[in-house]
Parts: structure tokens; C-alpha cells; sequence
């Protein structure tokens, strides 16, 4: 299984979402599994747009990939790819908004996503499943210099 991590970047703060009707869930960051024959950069702009509602100009990155091992709800070890991207957003996005993920995973109903920008080092230890270990990496670093 191949999956999107997306960083975007607004000066020195990072986009982050929380899920208001599961507040159990961590904070993340946007993205998602890749579709059956589907690139990564396309799959990350997917996925960036599904989850944001964010569209338009912005500059894309990639930082590369990494093999994650997780152990998920249903008590099975999976082992995926994740593909890094960084987004520079373009003009000055709102500060917080609310939007719907209509994809859900698991083919249920919509998602209720908040949105927000929070420094990207506050962001490197507020948010989880393990989507803080690429906000140490040199190159995804100078994206929020």
C-alpha cells in the first residue's frame, strides 16, 4: 500500500487539521492512499484538495519516501509507503475553516475536518501518527525557513 503525507506551508506555519466529532483522533497533517495506478504527486494533489478544500496556484515538492510499519484498529501490522510532499501555499489563506473529507477510507459518511496553521515547530510535537518524524528532515525543514 502506498499513502500521501502533504506539508503545506504558509511562511513558517504548517497546515494541520483536527476531526471535531472524534476528538480521540491526534492532530494531523493532509493525506492519504494512493488510488490503484495512480502517481504520487497526482495522488498527493488528490488527497490535498479532498481534505483542504484548498485549490489553485501553490508550488509542489516532493522529499522522498519511507517504509512505515503501523499497527491499525484491527490489530494487524501493515506496512505501506509513505511519499513526502511539501505545498507552498499561494496568497494568504484563511486562518481556520471547517470542510467535509466526502472520500472516507472506509466508504462511510463525510468527515468533519477544522483546519488551522500553527508554527511548524509548535505543529512537530503537537501532531501524531507519526506524521511528525518528516518535520526533522533537513529538506522539508527549509520549506518553513
Amino acid at each position: 500500500m502506498e499513502k500521501v503525507l502533504i506539508y503545506g506551508a504558509a511562511g513558517d506555519r504548517l497546515l494541520v487539521f483536527d476531526e471535531p466529532d472524534f476528538p480521540f483522533v491526534p492532530m494531523q497533517v493532509p493525506g492519504g492512499t494512493l488510488e490503484p495506478g495512480e502517481d504520487a504527486l497526482t495522488g498527493a494533489q488528490r488527497e490535498f484538495y479532498e481534505e483542504t478544500g484548498l485549490s489553485g496556484a501553490a508550488v509542489w515538492q516532493s522529499h522522498g519516501s519511507y517504509l512505515s510499519v503501523r499497527w491499525d484498529r484491527d490489530g494487524q501490522k501493515h506496512r505501506y509507503r509513505r511519499h513526502v510532499f511539501s505545498v507552498t501555499l499561494a496568497g494568504t489563506p484563511q486562518h481556520e475553516w471547517i470542510h467535509f473529507e466526502n472520500h472516507a477510507f472506509d466508504g462511510g459518511p463525510p468527515i468533519r475536518f477544522r483546519l488551522f496553521f500553527l508554527p511548524w515547530k509548535e505543529a512537530r510535537a503537537q501532531i501524531g501518527l507519526a506524521m511528525d518524524a518528516p518535520l526533522f528532515w533537513p529538506s522539508l525543514q527549509s520549506v518553513f525557513a
